[in-house]
């Protein structure tokens, strides 16, 4: 077994909870892995500007401060900690993309190697409305190494970067059997939309599909809303439901974590994902592992999730006639929800479990170590 004194040394300067999202998630599971812990000495330096969604334009001089202090720790470990690799969640647009290159400069002074984690996407059409940015992501990404999702999002970054992306998709720890749900003609199918109530989720879309099924498919569904506030209030997400006339078929539930959150998928037959702006959608996965299938839109990495026709849907964006299409093609056929959920938890076993994330990260560190020490 490896001694900690022989180890390479890994610094994850990341993003962790709160606030809780898919990237911080991510993140999470990567700082606690045991199978990277027992490979690798890892040291965290954790970045948080924010406690919750709503924070997220926001600023101030306790922001300004900590960004100050965040400075302060990278220089600190650099010199003292000395890693062979900074593994580093950079931010790809605006503002905070600016305030990341402030730390790369330390990681090039430094001559840290860099493993950048996306995800996030706009490099590209970002890099084409500006020609200082496109410098400055090339300056940023130059001699480094590239985690990306999925192969669909390395387009992304094909024009500002060299080198050949790493591909890791998104696992997420499996936390229970699937319970098989048996399907009656007279139980209304139940439907969820999950996420932080975002405009770029699509809970819009969402609500405007369900306003185009008829009364005779009203009686057949229940719709669960379940989410943090962040663009929508939980009042105005209720006021958006009555204004529609759906309010006797959608309830909003608020937040829910845990075992709360565990028992709605398990009575859940479809989820609806319309987002408008995405590279991944944990939500995706956390579905596919309790056997539902998924009507998603066709947006970043999830036409790799969703076979369409297989484990799910794909449908465009901003398309409510679309979504409520699909809709009724599972409420006519609960024996195509039953075959497609079995589908969907077959395709999260085989490749998005936390345990194939692991040692796929596992993988690509070791990987990239062992071309750096072929360099030196």
């Amino acid at each position: 077994m490896d001694t900690t004194s022989s180890k390479n040394k890994i610094l994850l300067f990341i993003k962790l909870p709160p606030p809780l999202t898919g990237a911080t998630l991510m993140n999470q599971y990567v700082a606690t892995s045991k199978v990277l812990l027992n490979k690798f000495d890892l040291k965290i330096i954790p970045i948080s500007y924010r406690g919750t969604i709503n924070d997220k334009h926001k600023y101030s001089l306790k922001k300004f401060f900590k960004i100050i202090k965040i400075h302060y720790k990278l220089f600190k470990e650099i010199v003292a900690f000395k890693p062979s690799l900074v593994y580093f969640q950079i931010s790809p647009l605006g503002a905070a993309f600016l305030r990341d290159c402030t730390y790369v400069f330390w990681l090039k002074i430094f001559k840290r190697h860099t493993v950048y984690h996306l995800h996030g996407k706009g490099i590209r059409e970002a890099s084409k409305r500006s020609v200082i940015l496109r410098s400055l992501y090339k300056w940023a990404f130059k001699n480094s190494s590239v985690i990306c999702l999925s192969n669909a999002l390395t387009n992304d970054i094909s024009e500002i970067y060299n080198g050949n992306p790493y591909i890791v998709n998104n696992g997420i720890p499996e936390i229970g059997k699937h319970l098989e749900r048996n399907y009656s003609n007279n139980a209304p199918i139940n439907i969820l939309f999950l996420s932080n109530l975002l405009y770029s989720k699509g809970i819009i879309v969402l609500l405007d599909a369900l306003t185009l099924l008829d009364e005779t498919y009203h009686k057949k569904i229940k719709v669960n809303i379940v989410g943090s506030e962040a663009d929508l209030t939980g009042s105005e997400i209720n006021n958006e439901i009555s204004n529609r006339n759906i309010s006797h078929f959608v309830e909003f539930l608020g937040p829910k974590y845990g075992d709360d959150k565990n028992k709605i998928y398990q009575n859940t037959d479809i989820l609806v994902y319309p987002t408008l702006n995405d590279v991944w959608g944990l939500v995706i996965l956390e579905a596919m592992q309790f056997g539902i299938p998924v009507i998603a839109s066709i947006e970043g990495a999830i036409p790799e999730i969703v076979d369409d026709g297989k484990t799910g849907f794909l449908v465009e964006k901003n398309k409510p006639n679309l979504i409520a299409e699909k809709i009724v093609n599972l409420i006519e056929d609960s024996n195509l929800i039953e075959k497609m959920g079995l589908a969907a938890r077959e395709k999260y076993l085989k490749y998005y479990t936390l345990d194939t994330f692991e040692q796929n990260m596992l993988t690509t560190f070791t990987d990239i170590l062992n071309k750096n020490n072929e360099l030196h």
